[in-house]
């Protein structure tokens, strides 16, 4: 059992997360991205449609929760019920790549019916390579997304449906990849939309840049220095707070990048970012800012990973000039058996309002165990534990998860 490259490189994007300056989604509390390769006897094969690779799978899963609403006192628990189908294609040849991915999260309470919800995405990527050491990257996304109970500033009135959005994101970057010099341009954009016209406020467009220059220090490891800029632009000049929400958030960071193929991979990177609102009557504000996706992989059969992130993101909390958000994720993964998977994971999580005094911290764990049946079904038991404290008693909260699934793939 080994690591999975492509799945490396996704892990460890960690400029990503730093770029799109959005509130995290409902995966903070989802079982971490699998990086322990399958045996051989377990893995689907592809479904081959002339040149294009096919997968197709989806998980079916029943679960309890203890608060559904995420509330401070007087609980509702429920059960629910949600259907995941997904299908990926890949088209290689020696200078092209491009793959195509569609997954639905289809969710449905016994008791509860208002949480019912149905999320999507679609996303289309491709990379074309000039040359051994020069490439272009390019992908399209959308999302429909529903906003999670416990998540900051989402709704909490159990008389209210979750909020839901349409995200559509879009990327271009060029990358150089010399023996000793790497090169990487990014440029990103971003729209946010809410299907509720009560939520005009929440709309956004963001536009991301990033330059990045890297000297290689030894095979696997290179030291590298990085520039970045996100401009927020609000459909409406004002929220219900009367703040012009608008701005600009640029900074620098340096940082060290391991290749895949050591017993360390990923990167890691720290540095300053400047906040600069439109408004006039809002201060400008510096501050710390980290991303780091690492691995760390001491035997074939284990996996420990550490992620990381901290800096300004998107808020339309009432009197709020800002918020900045800390997020820390520490996992490990393991083989256990020939066909036994364990996975479990801490988080932290810190949302601080610029400009109230307000503040948050949510600490969770999530630990997972699955048994490979076949090639092309898995078994899985899961738990899933939340708390939150806040300067306001109204968002405090606990909660447990706890769930068991079948998971399909061919």
């Amino acid at each position: 059992m080994v690591l999975t490259p492509a799945r490396l490189v996704r892990l460890c994007s960690c400029s990503v997360l730093a770029l799109l300056s959005v509130p995290a989604g409902a995966q903070e509390l989802d079982r971490a991205t699998p990086l322990l390769e399958a045996p051989k006897e377990y893995q689907a094969r592809p479904i081959q449609i002339g040149p294009v690779s096919a997968f197709v799978g989806g998980d079916v899963r029943l679960e309890y929760d203890s608060n559904i609403y995420a509330l401070p006192s007087d609980k509702i628990d429920d059960m629910r019920a949600t259907l995941a189908p997904r299908v990926n294609l890949a088209l290689e040849s020696d200078r092209f790549e491009l793959a195509a991915e569609g997954s639905a999260v289809i969710r449905r309470y016994f008791d509860n019916k208002t949480e019912n919800s149905e999320a999507g995405k679609a996303e289309l990527a491709g990379v074309y390579r000039f040359s051994e050491t020069d490439s272009i990257n390019a992908a399209i996304e959308w999302q429909r997304l529903v906003e999670q109970r416990g998540e900051p500033e989402s709704q909490t009135d159990p008389a209210t449906s979750p909020r839901r959005y349409d995200r559509l994101r879009g990327e271009l970057a060029y990358n150089h990849i010399g023996s000793r010099i790497t090169i990487g341009l990014k440029g990103t954009a971003l729209r946010n939309n809410a299907l509720a016209r009560i939520d005009e406020e929440r709309d956004f467009d963001q536009y991301s840049g990033q330059a990045r220059i890297g000297y290689r220090v030894s095979g696997i490891m290179s030291a590298f220095g990085e520039g970045f800029i996100v401009v927020r632009d609000f459909d409406l000049p004002f929220d219900t707070s009367g703040i012009d929400r608008d701005s600009r958030t640029y900074g620098a960071r340096v940082g060290l990048a391991f290749e895949p193929g050591g017993l360390l991979s990923g990167e890691a990177a720290v540095g300053v970012f400047r906040f600069k609102p439109d408004d006039p009557a809002q201060d400008s504000r510096t501050g710390l800012s980290v991303s780091a996706a690492l691995v760390y992989a001491p035997t074939p059969r284990l996996a420990i990973t550490l992620d990381g992130f901290r800096g300004d993101v998107a808020t339309v909390r009432t009197g709020a000039r800002s918020r900045t958000d800390t997020r820390l994720r520490l996992g490990v993964q393991s083989e256990v058996r020939h066909n036994l998977r364990l996975q479990g994971s801490l988080l932290y999580r810190r949302s601080n309002f610029v400009g109230t005094g307000q503040h948050e911290r949510t600490l969770a764990g999530i630990v997972e165990l699955e048994y490979l049946l076949s090639r092309h079904i898995a078994l899985a038991l899961m738990a899933r534990i939340a708390d939150r404290s806040s300067t306001r008693p109204a968002d405090e909260f606990d909660r447990a998860i706890f769930g068991a699934e079948i998971r399909f793939q061919f």
